[in-house]
């Protein structure tokens, strides 16, 4: 240090020493100058960690690496930089050759937070390379379980991959002989002509996208033939170019022989209901005729089968005289009101026989696949015989129809003045005991055989039916003799005397513990599969996600890797809405807690910035707020681009900043809109929602500000386009405060759940 010194006395005593007046004694930083020969003519305090290191003093010569790197400097008008340890310190050293002095100046800076830095990114970025090769497992072995044959395409048209039953069942080959090749180039079973076809179709939708369906005929490798429903679908690459062409092959072999039989089926049923022996008729909830057998055609109406579809009961005054259209229409509006079963006896003029007579009918709604009605249907019965002897065949006539139409069930007609039950049908099968065992039984010892669970509310609806004279439709567990339970269904009519009082009730109960075993199944299964759909949804995500960051390894232009990032944020952004959704405490998993959610984003978003928000905190105001996933994926995405915008433009290194985010509910939402000052998004007014609540989010930072100069409804950031674009779609306005930082303030309804 003591020549170092002296150096400088010397130096600053000379002429030559004005030189010296450019390097500060004092600069933190080491300062070093040399001749081109590597002689040291100058060395500020800080750099004497850095001659200590090297064995060197003030007059001494560098170490020869570092002459040589001197030699590669001189003459050079550009600096260059060497990277270089000092014990546990890393110095980053800039050579500058002044050519009239021949001399060179080192500029020295620590550089080993900065390295540090850098060798934690690196381990970061192994370990998630080693989390992208697993997915990308997964994702393989996914394809793999697919029960059906999976194939991919380049926008070439050539075979990226496969699934295991593409390659044995289709191609014939190992997948690693299909990729890289278009169909027509591989040797298959599948005539040439027909591959050049399936190429065509594939290319065709490549140049096109979108999605397309075909059914073809294929041959496996079994020789057999089988019938195939083909759905393809293209994906873009990041550059919006159709870039890949997904195919999946369902057989529907069995599923055409199902259809054929299907058709035979209505075909049989068709000649079934002609054989049957009474006028039969469907119509739909419109009350227009869908069908009925030919005894209902020739002998109600007297008219073809095919003259009575598509037209209504009112189209016939001609032969249904008003009186009776009135009373079936009216008994039609009770059926769809009360969704119960009836029977009901009617005058009926017959056109074939041209008189009127007396017909129980008996109508019920009839359901579609998805279990909404759709329809009535309707079988008359001749009684008018009966009727002349209802005084003497009344209570056998009733009993022998209930017992014929409900074979196989617990048949019973309940006395209400003797408070007595006769009991018929299936009495052993369905509850363990005999026929005269069962006999004993009267409405009390019915109803101490109900479920305690069960008993008050069966009891109640059977007496509530009473009173207002409705039939008696009841579900209830029934125990048996062994004390297990089977699920009943219970249905009453009840009969009254000429004077109108109620004197019997009659009815049937059906064992339906396999409906009940079967509903409670699919309950279990559809909430199964809604929680598996989120969770693959999710892991997709994730997959697309990973290849993203993957890709941008392949990149160094800064914006080309900011554009990745944000890629990654916003498939994130989604992939973390299925996520909650999965664990929603939801038991239908159609809404998840908003706040929640706010809370992972946000910390995903830091950690991707990880080198710009050291300095950067978040403050988070958010409510327990539970909405749908229509309106979380917008309101997702809108704050990932706001946050990031702060993220990246917001702030300056050495200086610490807040974003805060505020997430609440408001009240009188379209108030609020309407005294809004910039929400001029084309919404309108809706006076049909003034008054109701509304949420709020304001996204606020304390950063440099929002430049004055651009208008953030009309600018080329992909982000605020987005941001844009997704308040309209969610039916909300923005709002943008300019000035000690920035504050975007969002407005919206809460959306139905």
């Amino acid at each position: 240090m003591s020549r170092i010194k002296n150096a400088e006395k010397t130096k600053e005593n000379g002429d030559e020493g004005k030189w010296m007046e450019q390097f500060p004694a004092k600069n933190p930083n080491p300062v070093i100058r040399v001749k081109t020969d590597g002689t040291i003519l100058y060395a500020n305090k800080a750099a004497a960690p850095l001659l200590k290191s090297w064995d060197v003093e003030v007059g001494g010569k560098l170490p020869e690496i570092l002459i040589n790197f001197v030699r590669k400097v001189t003459g050079r008008e550009r600096g260059k930089e060497l990277e270089l340890k000092v014990g546990e310190r890393v110095y980053l050293l800039t050579f500058y050759y002044e050519p009239g002095e021949e001399a060179i100046n080192i500029y020295g800076f620590d550089i080993s937070s900065r390295v540090q830095r850098e060798k934690e990114t690196k381990k970061k970025h192994l370990r998630l390379e080693k989390a992208l090769w697993n997915n990308l497992q997964i994702m393989e072995t996914m394809v793999d379980t697919i029960p059906a044959p999976v194939y991919y395409k380049d926008r070439e048209g050539k075979y990226m991959g496969c699934n295991r039953l593409f390659a044995d069942q289709i191609i014939g080959l190992p997948e690693e002989k299909i990729k890289g090749f278009k169909l027509t180039e591989l040797e298959t079973i599948i005539p040439p002509a027909t591959a050049r076809e399936y190429q065509q179709l594939d290319m065709e939708l490549l140049r096109k996208g979108g999605k397309h369906v075909y059914e073809t005929v294929i041959p496996y490798l079994n020789g057999e033939e089988r019938e195939i429903h083909v759905s393809r679908a293209v994906y873009r690459d990041e550059t919006e170019n159709f870039a890949i062409l997904v195919g999946v092959l369902l057989d529907i072999s069995e599923l055409k022989k199902v259809e054929k039989a299907l058709r035979d089926n209505l075909q049989f049923q068709e000649t079934l209901l002609d054989a049957i022996p009474t006028p039969v008729f469907y119509k739909d909830m419109r009350g227009i005729y869908l069908g009925c057998n030919e005894l209902f055609a020739s002998r109600i109406l007297g008219l073809p089968k095919e003259n009575i579809v598509g037209h209504s009961m009112r189209e016939f005054e001609d032969r249904v005289p008003r009186e009776f259209a009135d009373l079936y229409e009216k008994y039609d509006l009770k059926l769809l009101r009360e969704n119960e079963s009836q029977n009901y006896e009617a005058k009926v003029r017959c056109v074939k026989r041209g008189d009127i007579r007396d017909f129980l009918i008996t109508k019920a709604l009839y359901f579609d696949t998805a279990g909404k009605r759709a329809g009535i249907v309707g079988i008359m019965q001749d009684i008018t015989k009966r009727k002349k002897g209802e005084e003497v065949l009344q209570k056998s006539e009733e009993r022998y129809q209930l017992a014929a139409e409900q074979t196989g069930q617990i048949i019973y007609d309940y006395d209400t003045q003797a408070n007595r039950d006769d009991w018929a049908g299936a009495i052993e099968k369905l509850t363990g005991y005999s026929f005269e065992e069962f006999q004993k039984f009267n409405i009390e010892g019915w109803a101490s055989h109900i479920h305690p669970e069960d008993r008050k509310r069966a009891i109640k609806a059977h007496y509530d039916s009473f009173e207002t004279d409705t039939p008696y439709h009841e579900e209830y567990r029934f125990m048996r003799k062994d004390g297990s339970y089977f699920y009943a269904e219970d249905r009453g009519i009840f009969l009254k005397d000429r004077s109108g009082r109620i004197y019997r009730m009659l009815g049937v109960i059906k064992d339906i513990t396999e409906r009940k075993a079967a509903e409670e199944a699919l309950e279990k299964t559809g909430k199964i599969r809604k929680r598996e759909i989120h969770h693959r949804i999710k892991n997709n995500l994730q997959v697309i996600s990973s290849l993203l960051e993957l890709q941008a390894e392949k990149f160094d232009d800064e914006e080309v890797l900011e554009a990745f990032r944000e890629s990654q944020n916003r498939v994130a952004s989604m992939a973390i809405i299925h996520e909650e959704l999965y664990g929603s405490k939801d038991k239908d998993m159609l809404t998840l807690d908003f706040s929640a959610y706010l809370r992972k984003l946000t910390a995903d978003l830091l950690n991707s910035y990880t080198l710009k928000s050291d300095n950067i905190r978040l403050e988070l105001d958010v409510e327990e707020i539970f909405i749908g996933i229509d309106a979380a994926v917008p309101l997702g995405i809108i704050i990932n681009e706001l946050v990031s915008n702060s993220l990246k433009h917001a702030f300056t290194p050495e200086k610490p900043g807040e974003i805060r985010i505020s997430f609440l509910r408001t009240e009188n939402y379209e108030n609020g809109r309407k005294n809004s000052k910039n929400s001029d998004n084309g919404n309108g007014d809706n006076a049909e929602n003034e008054g109701q609540n509304g949420l709020s989010l304001i996204v606020s930072d304390s950063g440099e500000g929002f430049p004055e100069e651009i208008d953030f409804r009309n600018t080329d950031s992909l982000g605020l386009q987005l941001v844009n674009t997704l308040v309209d779609q969610i039916g909300g306005t923005i709002e943008l405060k300019k000035g000690r930082g920035t504050e975007f303030s969002i407005r919206f309804r809460e959306p139905e759940k």
